[in-house]
C-alpha cells in the first residue's frame, strides 16, 4: 500500500521541478515500529531492506531521476546488494536513511545508502543497478544515458566498496556451483580462469 501511494505521489511530483540534483544525498527519517521487530526484539534484517528500498524511492522522487530517466524510458533494476549490519536498531529508535548515486560506468549505476541516527551508523549498503529500456527490455549503458540527461556530468570516482562488490560478484560467479542430479552432485558452471579474466578487466 505504501508503495502504491508513494507512486501516485511520484506521478504528481514528476510535474514539479526536483529539489535535489542527481548526485545529492536524499534524507528520510523513520522510527522502528513493533511490526519491524524479530524474536530478538530488534529490527528484523528483512526490514532493513524495506527501508533502504523506501530510501531509493525517495531519492528517485526528489532528484531528476523520475523526470529524466523514467521520462526517457529508462528504469534501473537491482543487480546486487552488499549490506553491512553495524549496530542493531531497537524498538521505537529513530533513524535516518541517506541515499545517493555514488557513480556509474558502462554497465551499472552504483548507489550508496546509510541508516543512521546522529553519529551512530546502523547499517551501510552499496547497490549495483542495471539500466534497462522500458520499451525494448534491453540493457542500456548508464554512461550513454547520463550523457543524454546530464551533458557534461562525469561519474565520480568509484568507491572502494563498489569496486569490492564488483570483485565479489565475479568471484561468486566463478565459485558458486549449481546442484544437478537427484543426489545433489555439484557441477562447476563457470571456469575459474574466466572469472579471473573478468576480475582483471574490472580492475
Amino acid at each position: 500500500m505504501w508503495f502504491l501511494l508513494r507512486f501516485l505521489i511520484a506521478l504528481h511530483i514528476q510535474k514539479i521541478k526536483p529539489s535535489k540534483s542527481l548526485l545529492d544525498w536524499v534524507f528520510v527519517e523513520y522510527r522502528c515500529m513493533p511490526w519491524d521487530l524479530d524474536a530478538n526484539i530488534h529490527m528484523n534484517n528483512v526490514k532493513y531492506l524495506k527501508y533502504l528500498e523506501r530510501g531509493r524511492v525517495e531519492n528517485m522522487i526528489h532528484t531528476p531521476w523520475l523526470q529524466d530517466m523514467h521520462g526517457r524510458g529508462y528504469k534501473a533494476l537491482i543487480a546486487n546488494t552488499e549490506i553491512s549490519y553495524v549496530k542493531e536498531i531497537r524498538p521505537f529508535q529513530r533513524f535516518k536513511v541517506s541515499t545517493r548515486i555514488s557513480s556509474w560506468d558502462e554497465k551499472y549505476i552504483y548507489m550508496e545508502q546509510v541508516m543512521s541516527h546522529r553519529q551512530t551508523v546502523f547499517t551501510a549498503a552499496v547497490i549495483r543497478m542495471a539500466m534497462v529500456n522500458s520499451k525494448t527490455k534491453r540493457r542500456e549503458s548508464p554512461m550513454l544515458a547520463f550523457a543524454e540527461i546530464a551533458p557534461g556530468l562525469q561519474p565520480p570516482p568509484l568507491l572502494d566498496s563498489a569496486r569490492h562488490l564488483n570483485l565479489l560478484v565475479q568471484a561468486q560467479r566463478g565459485e558458486t556451483p549449481v546442484v544437478t542430479g537427484d543426489h545433489g552432485e555439484a557441477s562447476q558452471t563457470v571456469a575459474r580462469t574466466q572469472a579471473d579474466n573478468n576480475q582483471e578487466r574490472i580492475q
